[in-house]
């Protein structure tokens, strides 16, 4: 065989492969010898017919099969020559396949970029964290008696008061700087549905709270809604408004909605029942452990916001490039999960008019820097020499196992049979490498008021007060 290798970019190589004709002969002749034994021809018995005559009347099928064998090989063994780290799947540019002749494949790949990190000394961070109130803590526990209530139709023609759950069919016209109130000619952007909506409720829309308090069964009313603008690179900036939902940001939207059903929450009592109930403690102790969940999420938090602090100025310190085929990876995940999250909601993805291919050009920067930063932390770990013990991958599998309520060796044969054990094993090795990361920097902790706290990541909903 022989290799030319081409540098597109750190990123990006180009490999020209050839193969001797003797070897393209020898796979020219396995294949038709292969399918001669088993066609059949007119005129001759099953298998006998003459090779000549089946390379004749199979020619393009026989290429077909030479090229999957030989086009596989070659790359396969390119790489292996070039010791080249390859990312994703070869691209092919050029082919050229002759009984007889060299096999020529020209490729391009994209590959690990060689770079080095080198010292970490210089970096600089800000760990914001939001202290938990007892009103944090409290919102939980409404939470679990929300979740523990009992509901009870109101059929005594009262109007809908806080606490109610109030079923609304409800469709929504966007509307453009001096557009009329749309009349009923117009088909609506947003097409008849029903929701259900709590008065009084903490992620209740203000506007639609007020508009159905007091508001009887079959009642109508019209809401607008000036929604704001979506985060750069956000799965809701990407997304247009769409038939049956909408990522409504920076639009302003007429609704129409009318009252369907009204029933009564009833809340379970807050006290020690209720936490043997749901957590097998008395109330003190679930009020704490919820204080110790509730503070070890935000340091996560915390931590993430500062991690990503210092990789950002790793990226831009090393000027690593983002191989094209794990940002396209990148983009597409996002886009999975935001037709997740439709599908979650009881939408129907094939029926909504989204343009994917905009969202996902909407999203290919954020994913880009993604990509530099995960590139940037395994070269940390590389020149670290992180590893993962077999005690550490044992500890988190533990507490995995304890987690989901299942035996540990049950948890660790699912994950070696769907192959996910290595994903876990580099999870723990990039937990390590930010570990490596924040050592070496010099970080600020501040204290922020919950007002000043980073809002959110944004819902698909429409009805929610995070939109």
């Amino acid at each position: 065989m022989k290799l030319e290798i081409n540098h597109l970019s750190s990123v990006r190589k180009e490999l020209i492969i050839e193969l001797p004709a003797e070897r393209v002969t020898r796979s020219f002749n396995r294949f038709s010898h292969e399918l001669a034994r088993q066609v059949r021809i007119p005129g001759f018995r099953p298998g006998k017919a003459p090779v000549s005559l089946v390379r004749q009347r199979f020619q393009a099928d026989i290429h077909e099969r030479v090229l999957a064998q030989l086009g596989s090989e070659a790359i396969q063994e390119a790489i292996r020559a070039s010791q080249l780290q390859v990312l994703g799947e070869p691209t092919i540019q050029d082919i050229r396949l002759t009984d007889q002749l060299p096999f020529v494949l020209k490729v391009a790949v994209d590959v690990f970029p060689e770079f080095t990190v080198g010292p970490l000394e210089g970096l600089e961070g800000t760990k914001r964290v939001v202290p938990v109130t007892d009103a944090d803590v409290e919102r939980v526990l409404e939470q679990l008696q929300d979740s523990l209530a009992t509901v009870t139709p109101v059929e005594d023609g009262r109007p809908s008061q806080p606490g109610d759950l109030v079923t609304v069919a409800l469709k929504g016209y966007i509307l453009e700087d001096g557009a009329p109130v749309p009349s009923e000619e117009r088909a609506p952007d947003i097409t008849l549905r029903r929701e259900t909506l709590e008065i009084g409720g903490k992620t209740t829309r203000r506007e639609f709270d007020e508009a159905l308090r007091g508001k009887k069964v079959g009642e109508q009313v019209v809401v607008e809604i000036q929604y704001p603008p979506a985060a750069p690179g956000s799965t809701a900036e990407a997304a247009p408004a769409a038939e049956g939902v909408g990522d409504l940001a920076g639009k302003r939207v007429q609704f129409h909605l009318t009252v369907e059903k009204l029933v009564q929450k009833t809340r379970p009592p807050l006290d020690d029942a209720l936490a043997q109930r749901v957590a097998g403690m008395d109330l003190a102790a679930l009020r704490a452990r919820i204080q110790s969940d509730l503070e070890a999420d935000v340091e996560r938090r915390a931590l993430d916001a500062l991690d990503t602090q210092l990789l950002d100025q790793l990226v831009a310190r090393t000027g690593v490039e983002a191989p094209e085929s794990l940002v396209t990876q990148q983009v597409n995940r996002r886009l999975g999960e935001f037709v997740e999250r439709l599908q979650q909601q009881g939408i129907d993805p094939r029926k909504v008019n989204y343009d994917f291919q905009k969202m996902g050009e909407a999203l290919r920067p954020g994913a880009e820097t993604e990509v530099k930063r995960a590139i940037v932390l395994e070269q940390v770990a590389r020149e670290a020499n992180v590893q993962v013990t077999e005690a550490e991958l044992t500890e988190y599998l533990s507490e995995m196992a304890a987690q989901m309520g299942v035996a540990l060796e049950a948890l660790r044969a699912r994950l070696t049979r769907e192959d996910q054990l290595d994903n876990v094993r580099a999870t723990l090795r990039n937990r390590k490498a930010l570990v490596v990361v924040r050592s070496a920097a010099r970080v600020e902790t501040q204290t922020v008021l919950p007002a000043a706290a980073p809002a959110p990541e944004e819902t698909v909903s429409f009805l929610s007060e995070n939109q």
